[in-house]
């Protein structure tokens, strides 16, 4: 006959004992998990606020890079028709999307910018479905600055984590809606 034995050679434990055990050992587990359950709202409330989103030995700043950005952009000159030309769409709708999800938000502010490039390029006899490439190409003929395209190139990569989910906060999708508004009048204006 074969036997195993857990434990200190000897000692006998019944399945009361057992049950005792392992249930002290799940206790803490449990207890997280339904206070997780008990506060998720706020809990997630509080998660939608972090400007940090880290996965494995990946991280990325929306708020950081925003600042990177600001910091980079210097205001348009007034242009003939005035001072400066709005995003095309309709702001409340905006407004509704900021309330709703400050991502869809983000992305509702670069598809404004984006359609004024590909405009911009058919206008420049340019036929190209990828924003990067015909910003590239309007700059190599002389049409947009280099700043221009490098900022429109890294506003992709925001709209891009926006639209993978990364939490955005409001005043950083406003701050993001602000930028697109002076890449959009340089657009315009080129």
């Amino acid at each position: 006959m074969i036997s195993l034995t857990v434990g200190p050679a000897g000692s006998d434990i019944g399945w009361l004992d057992w049950t005792a055990s392992v249930l002290a050992a799940l206790a803490w587990p449990v207890s997280a998990l339904v206070i997780a359950l008990i506060f998720r709202r706020p809990l997630l409330a509080l998660l939608a606020r972090l400007d940090e989103l880290s996965w494995g030995d990946k991280s990325a700043r929306f708020a950081q890079r925003l600042d990177r950005l600001e910091s980079e952009a210097s205001p348009a000159p007034p242009g003939p028709e005035g001072p400066e030309i709005a995003l095309t769409g309709d702001h409340a709708r905006f407004l509704k999307l900021l309330d709703l999800s400050p991502g869809a938000a983000v992305l509702d502010s670069w598809a404004g910018v984006e359609d004024a490039l590909q405009s911009l390029a058919i206008e420049h006899a340019l036929a190209t479905p990828d924003v990067s490439e015909a910003g590239r190409t309007l700059q190599k003929r002389g049409v947009l600055p280099a700043r221009t395209v490098g900022m429109i190139e890294d506003m992709r990569a925001l709209r891009n984590a926006a639209a993978h989910d990364q939490a955005i906060s409001v005043s950083d999708a406003l701050r993001f809606r602000n930028l697109a508004k002076g890449v959009l009048n340089e657009i315009r204006l080129a």
